[in-house]
């Protein structure tokens, strides 16, 4: 009887097959359990998105209230007849589609990742001061960076393009918003032709009260001259003369006041109006830098199961490989 039959495992397997073929299963339980895979990719791999939102507000603080952008604050305090504060420009939710202006405010966030993060974190903060950007805050570890800028909008793309390039668009994800603030504006512009108009009646009400003033004293003037100066009805009319005086001064002192309000009531616009532009102007941003491990840079690279995959091949061609040498059994 013939024994010489063909065997399928080799006279002898070779220690590269035997690590290939752990490391096939190493990295697919690796690769199979999530916790290992997306430990530290979550909101990385690369990417863009940027949305538009005309009527939404920035970021929120963490409730479940909006926060009201830094370029609609509070006018400065002052008083009129009681009254110790300005109108507060509230955004306007009903600006006509007409209106088709776009007062865009630019929010950028990007994450980066990289084997070296005291190294791009200066890179980055480098790009940010080389387009006259200013550094807000800043930190730096061994494994995680972090910079928030300021940025002139007019050098925000030219920008945006040197950032991204610092690193591949494996290790990058950006997330841009911006907000149209139109309806601050408007707001404002409102505000504007109401500060116009009051401190216009105002001035208005202090001319009459002084022409009243100064037609009043040339009538009581003139009965007093044409009376006897030892009459009662001269000592009568002197006295009307000093209370129409007292209440001249004390009238023209509301009237001054009111005229003071409303011109620092001007003038609190005409901030606000300037602020508004200034913010819009003014592009804000965040980079955060994490440090990467080489498995998760393979991982980008060869995502899913891949890297098991190919392990699994070489080590069946090793395998291969060491039956055509050392023969069956």
């Amino acid at each position: 009887m013939n024994n010489n039959k063909l065997g399928f495992l080799p006279g002898y397997i070779s220690w590269l097959t035997i690590v290939l073929a752990l490391l096939a299963v190493v990295t697919l339980f690796a690769v199979s359990n999530p916790s290992v895979q997306y430990a530290t990719r979550m909101g990385f791999g690369g990417g863009v998105m940027e949305s538009s939102d005309v009527k939404s507000s920035p970021p929120n603080s963490g409730g479940g209230e909006p926060m009201m952008d830094e370029s609609v604050a509070s006018f400065p305090t002052g008083g009129m007849m009681g009254l110790d504060y300005y109108p507060y420009p509230y955004p306007n939710p009903d600006v006509p589609i007409t209106d088709t202006r776009e007062l865009l405010k630019i929010y950028y966030n990007a994450s980066m990742q990289t084997r070296d993060v005291p190294a791009l974190t200066r890179r980055v903060e480098t790009t940010v001061r080389g387009y006259d950007g200013r550094i807000d805050n800043e930190s730096s570890a061994e494994k995680y960076g972090y910079v928030s800028f300021a940025m002139p909008q007019d050098k925000y793309d030219a920008f945006r393009a040197e950032l991204e390039s610092l690193v591949g668009r494996q290790f990058l994800n950006v997330n841009i918003s911006s907000q149209n603030l139109l309806s601050q504006k408007v707001s404002i512009e409102e505000q504007q032709k109401q500060a116009d108009s009051a401190l216009a009646d105002y001035k208005t009400a202090r001319q009459k009260i002084v022409g009243a003033h100064m037609n009043a004293v040339q009538s009581l003037q003139a009965q007093i001259g044409a009376t006897s100066a030892t009459s009662s009805e001269r000592i009568s009319l002197e006295k009307l003369l000093a209370s129409e005086n007292t209440s001249y001064a004390r009238n023209l002192s509301y009237a001054d006041a009111n005229i003071k309000y409303a011109e620092n009531w001007v003038k609190g616009v005409q901030t606000q109006d300037a602020t508004l532009l200034a913010n819009v102007a003014t592009v804000n941003g965040t980079v955060s830098i994490q440090w990467i491990s080489l498995w998760d840079t393979a991982l980008l690279y060869l995502p899913g199961y891949w890297i098991p995959t190919i392990f699994a091949a070489l080590a069946l061609l090793s395998f291969l490989w060491d039956r055509r040498r050392f023969g069956t059994r």
